[in-house]
């Protein structure tokens, strides 16, 4: 798990400039913050809005993470700022640049935290919750998906975990890596208390009938 207080002054620092952001959003300054987050990115991570956003999420990933593992801090900031420009441009009525933002956002949110996992008392989880409401209404791609089902998981969700697996089975139909993470979560469940597992809305009558029910997508 990634250092307390190296995360703890991480979000102090983040959360300095989001105000800064927020306030510029309560005074209509949009323009000016979408400048001033620009300023921020190139300052932090050397990026700038526009190279960022003309990446997939998995390429982009794959641009923080130059020796096989992301790098945390600026994966960090580039999310939380990305988080805030969709907010930006939903505010300027702009869904599509607002959707693209936020799942960007999302995506590099959920690979960071199962990569390191950071603790859940953490202002990150609630950006991660704040995203999912603001994108509920759209169809996630596949490849969030893969991410939220580990997601729900770590944070006890089994339930959601459960469900997010089989809407990309059905997705994904054959997906041999998939059904492999999938019989692995079962075992793993299997193992859990009886409390454990029902404070994440399952039962261990309820994993072995969704163990069986991946056993019929396998064959």
């Amino acid at each position: 798990m990634i250092n307390k207080d190296y995360i703890l002054r991480l979000a102090e620092q983040l959360g300095r400039e989001l105000a800064i952001l927020l306030r510029l959003r309560e005074y209509n300054k949009q323009e000016e913050a979408l400048i001033a987050i620009d300023d921020l990115l190139l300052k932090t991570v050397g990026l700038t809005s526009r190279f960022i956003n003309s990446l997939p999420e998995e390429t982009l990933l794959k641009t923080l993470s130059p020796l096989g593992t992301i790098n945390v801090e600026a994966g960090l900031w580039i999310a939380s700022l990305l988080q805030s420009e969709g907010e930006i441009y939903a505010e300027l009525g702009a869904p599509n640049e607002s959707y693209y933002r936020s799942l960007k956002a999302l995506y590099l949110f959920l690979a960071i935290i199962l990569q390191e996992p950071i603790e859940t008392s953490s202002t990150f989880y609630a950006a991660i919750r704040a995203l999912l409401k603001n994108l509920e209404e759209y169809e996630l791609p596949a490849h969030v998906k893969r991410l939220l089902f580990g997601y729900y998981e770590l944070i006890g969700q089994y339930a959601r975990a459960e469900d997010t697996l089989f809407d990309l089975l059905e997705e994904m139909k054959g997906d041999r890596e998939l059904l492999t993470q999938g019989q692995a979560f079962y075992q793993r469940l299997q193992t859990r208390s009886n409390a454990d597992l029902q404070a994440g809305n399952l039962t261990h009558e309820e994993v072995a009938e969704g163990l069986a029910q991946l056993q019929r997508f396998a064959e």
